[in-house]
């Protein structure tokens, strides 16, 4: 409490999409929440991207611009210059906290979740075991040697690889690979054992150093779902011998990794396979590409016109998820058609490594398209592999993203912070990684809407409570870090609250899985449709309808003005709201 500077405010006016109400504007430890007859907006802290304060406009009002993580774009006016500055004042204090243990998680006391195991909803033996391991297949083992974190503090306690390599092999194997990130098993496929396997880059660097034990341990990845030997003494790789490894990095990039002492396999040392580059773009890219998406949208909504749909197009971001649904198209065909092995790779293994085999997991595997199954694989691909959740979401903020704007520089300061945010180090570890997986996902959920047990709702969720703070799962960027701060006993898990209130996240048009067991159908392993163009933007997540960012819009191209079209759907979910 020693941060508000003030906790209520009357006769506040709210600017939201076009609609203009005068309410209350009350402020509490964790959130601000504005109250009318007709309206209640609550806004968490961490959710607040940035915060603009602007001198007195032509009303007499005093405005703060506030920019939400989750797309909320609103105007708060109040009536006095005091005020005004006590609320910007408080949310700056109470947003940017020093440590993770300070947001509202920790202090979030639900009144009753029905839902409670949402902490244990995810138990990698019972996981691994659900594929094969152990039971349909003996060529892999749970190994104890990461038990204490001490191999490798970013992995999860429990890993699963080959039954002929030891942990002294594994312990070798791990001082090639960044991170100690060694080649581990994420997915084996339920037809033909083929597996998916994921680590960092090697760290080859400018002497191409390599290691006996990594090669060792990639090929007993490729040897285990070999067929017995042929009367030769030939072993057959799969039916094809198209073992792969994915560098899910452009090939520039992966060169470049070399002077600084890691790299990409040399594959004259790794037997039965072949590697391909993905060429997927890096967090920055990645970052800026979303701000670019972003701006179009937001500036649309601040002068009240249409979206310009080709300004949409410049951003490529639909490219970038095209490439993710591509890259993953290869690694399913390989895995399902090929009967052969993939080992998926980016720098560190935990961006553009989680997105290709969660999404290809989820196309692979009909479990993982039902409620509970995805959010096992989330579990499992996201949250115990260490993706970096707290400061790729940027969960501890910072008061660059708080503004007071001159008089004169008003209409220009917030283009002008955001160039000096990209260049600051505590904004360049921030990429919507996870985000892309999610936009990924409902891709494929909208062309296959009878495929998926869950609907729209459930990813426009996951992305607010993303940054929301709320529940405990997605604080900290490794399983370790979570259990050395206690957050399963000290926090909810978003799983209690989904579980909690199931029937708001099914979806209608689910078909409970009769297609996936069509003798002649595809045997519940989907193919996405990866053309950009035949792609379409998120519009439930911006708050908008489907036709505001997708479909016909007339075009002057400088010769003729000509209709250009992007695929949509004729009936998107509506957007959830979440206090």
């Amino acid at each position: 409490m020693d941060y508000l500077k003030i906790t209520k405010v009357e006769d506040v006016q709210l600017e939201k999409r076009q609609s203009t109400r005068v309410g209350t504007l009350h402020l509490t430890t964790h959130q601000l929440i504005f109250r009318h007859p007709q309206e209640e907006l609550w806004i968490s802290y961490p959710i607040i991207h940035t915060v603009e304060r602007r001198p007195q406009a032509s009303n007499g009002l005093w405005p703060l611009i506030i920019r939400c993580r989750d797309f909320l774009f609103v105007t708060l006016s109040v009536p006095n210059e005091r005020e005004a500055i006590d609320v910007f004042e408080s949310i700056q204090k109470l947003t940017c906290i020093s440590s993770i243990e300070q947001l509202y998680a920790f202090f979030y006391k639900p009144q009753s979740l029905g839902s409670s195991d949402g902490w244990s909803i995810y138990d990698p033996e019972k996981e691994f075991d659900r594929m094969g391991v152990g039971s349909t297949t003996r060529a892999w083992r749970f190994s104890t040697v990461n038990r204490s974190y001490s191999f490798c503090s970013t992995y999860p306690r429990t890993l699963v690889v080959p039954q002929k390599i030891s942990d002294n092999v594994l312990t070798h194997a791990c001082k090639f690979r960044s991170k100690c990130r060694i080649p581990t098993l994420s997915y084996l496929h339920w037809s033909n054992m083929a597996s998916i396997t994921r680590s960092s880059q090697p760290m080859v660097g400018l002497k191409q150093n390599r290691s006996i034990q990594d090669e060792k341990l990639i090929e007993a990845i490729f040897q285990s779902n070999a067929l017995p030997p042929t009367p030769t003494g030939q072993l057959v790789y799969g039916s094809t011998a198209t073992n792969l490894i994915v560098d899910a990095r452009p090939t520039a990039n992966a060169m470049a990794n070399v002077a600084i002492g890691a790299g990409t396999e040399n594959m004259d040392h790794y037997k039965n396979c072949s590697k391909q580059y993905m060429g997927i773009e890096n967090i920055h890219v990645m970052r800026e590409s979303l701000g670019r998406l972003v701006e179009v949208i937001q500036t649309a909504d601040a002068q009240g016109i249409p979206v310009k749909k080709y300004h949409l197009h410049k951003s490529s971001w639909l490219r970038y998820i095209s490439s993710l649904l591509e890259s993953s198209l290869l690694i399913i065909k390989n895995i399902h058609v090929n009967n052969s092995h993939v080992l998926v790779h980016c720098s560190d293994g935990w961006d553009r490594t989680a997105q290709l085999t969660s999404i290809s997991e989820l196309c692979l595997d009909p479990y993982y398209r039902t409620l509970r199954g995805f959010q096992i694989l989330i579990e499992k691909d996201w949250i115990s592999f260490g993706h970096k959740f707290s400061d790729r979401s940027g969960h501890l903020s910072n008061e660059r993203y708080f503004i007071t704007s001159s008089a004169n520089a008003a209409n220009n300061a917030f283009n002008s912070m955001q160039n000096k945010l990209y260049k600051q180090s505590h904004v360049r570890e921030t990429s919507p990684v996870f985000h892309q997986f999610l936009d990924c996902v409902y891709q494929i959920f909208a062309q296959h809407p009878e495929r998926f047990e869950f609907n729209e709702n459930l990813l426009i969720q996951l992305h607010y409570h993303l940054y929301s703070c709320q529940y405990g799962t997605f604080l900290f960027n490794s399983e370790k870090e979570r259990n050395d701060y206690k957050v399963a006993t000290l926090t909810y898990s978003i799983w209690d609250y989904i579980n909690s209130n199931r029937k708001n996240f099914l979806n209608p048009l689910y078909d409970e899985g009769k297609k996936d067991k069509e003798e002649m159908g595809d045997q519940g392993v989907l193919f996405p449709e990866s053309d950009w163009k035949k792609l379409k933007y998120w519009a439930g997540l911006f708050g908008k309808r489907d036709e505001e960012l997708n479909g016909e819009e007339l075009i002057d191209d400088g010769n003729s003005v000509a209709a250009k079209s992007l695929w949509r759907s004729d009936s998107p979910l509506p957007r959830s709201t979440s206090p």
